[in-house]
């Protein structure tokens, strides 16, 4: 109103100008200040609730075409170190993210990478150990809340699939997370009806586990659990798993020992994503003398069994890749950041294609000739 005034003023009347300041000045100053607070507020919303920050948008850009491998933690073992992050990987197949493994650290990640947690539909865990899964719970609490605060049409479901005990992990990590939202919800600061958005799958047999219009997985249980007394080998299990994409195939290994298993699931694909353990960085020092010390000295004994068969050295890995003929090797689940580069020429002493010791996100990508992924079917680090 006060600019179709302004156009219609006669611009030689002093009179005119007089007025049209004295009646549209403090109508103005009143209009800049509701809109001053209301850009504040929607600062302080974004800022209380990324989650729903309109600049992550996943819609806003086009996705890239092609596989794209984010290593989000590559530090192996339940000790936490400051510069890596426990196991989690994100597979994005042409926009679309898979999470596989969460360690503790992942959310965090997800947040430097400028993931979005809620864009991940599907969540794989290769075994329940704590350095793979204990960092569910985040994942899973920053989930809820996309879905608790602002979340509009159907509910989405996130799906968690893993081997026996999933879903009784994915359950307890709900209840736990379920307590403080509802203080949320008993204030009328979030949805009043609390529903669990998570669904999970435990699998039940080698094979395929998983299918949809981008990938294909397929998992067969490795080696990892080898050595745990029989009575505990039906409900605790460790998988690899195969994801076959239109842009090639790529193999987790999850933690395993040499498994002929795993050397037929990676049969000619074209990354092997694998564990490895630098045994020399988890010698054990001096062992207890006392008799108090009997059993922890057997606990040890039993961890460099475990360390020794349970896991793969530089050796291992390139024998493993050489015999399934893979045509890129990227290690993870590292211990000793400063021994990367003793990792890579250990591992190609026995393997002659390209080896990528990771680092906390990294990224590679394997993209579609043609489009407008990297262009070529050789995984390499993402431009």
């Amino acid at each position: 109103m006060f600019i179709s005034q302004v156009s219609h003023c006669n611009p030689n009347s002093a009179l005119n100008a007089k007025l049209l300041m004295r009646f549209t000045a403090k109508p103005l100053r009143s209009v800049m200040n509701r809109t001053f607070v209301l850009a504040a507020s929607v600062v302080l919303l974004l800022a209380a609730f990324p989650g729903q920050s309109i600049a992550q948008d996943s819609r806003a850009a086009e996705p890239r075409k092609g596989d794209q491998i984010l290593l989000l933690g590559t530090h192996g073992g339940p000790g936490l170190e400051t510069d890596r992050s426990e196991p989690a990987s994100l597979l994005i197949v042409d926009g679309r993210p898979y999470l596989i493994d969460c360690g503790i650290g992942t959310m965090r990640r997800l947040l430097r990478a400028g993931i979005r947690s809620d864009s991940i539909g599907t969540i794989f865990l290769t075994h329940d150990h704590p350095d793979h899964a204990l960092g569910l719970v985040d994942v899973m609490s920053n989930d809820f809340l996309s879905v608790d605060f602002g979340a509009r049409g159907p509910r989405p479901a996130f799906r968690v699939y893993g081997p026996p005990q999933t879903q009784e992990l994915v359950q307890a990590a709900y209840n736990f997370i379920r307590i403080p939202y509802g203080i949320f919800a008993a204030e009328h600061l979030g949805v009043a009806t609390l529903v669990d958005p998570f669904e999970a799958h435990d699998i039940a047999h080698d094979g395929v586990i998983f299918q949809d219009d981008k990938i294909r997985v397929i998992a067969p249980e490795n080696t990892h659990y080898q050595l745990m007394p029989a009575k505990f080998r039906a409900r605790m299990k460790s998988y690899a798993y195969r994801f076959e994409t239109p842009y090639g195939v790529i193999v987790f290994t999850g933690d395993t020992g040499p498994s002929d298993a795993v050397v037929r699931l990676a049969k000619g694909a074209d990354v092997l994503v694998s564990e490895m353990e630098d045994l020399r960085g988890r010698e054990n020092g001096a062992r207890p003398q006392t008799e108090a010390g009997r059993e922890a000295s057997e606990r040890a004994k039993a961890l460099e069994a475990h360390m020794r068969l349970e896991h793969l050295t530089t050796e291992e890995v390139g024998k493993m890749a050489t015999k399934a003929q893979v045509k890129t090797v990227v290690l993870y689940h590292l211990v000793l950041s400063g021994r990367t580069k003793n990792f890579v020429s250990g591992v190609q002493e026995f393997y002659s294609g390209p080896v990528f010791a990771g680092e906390d996100l990294a990224r590679y990508c394997l993209g579609a000739p043609g489009g407008d992924g990297n262009g070529s079917h050789a995984l390499q680090p993402c431009q």
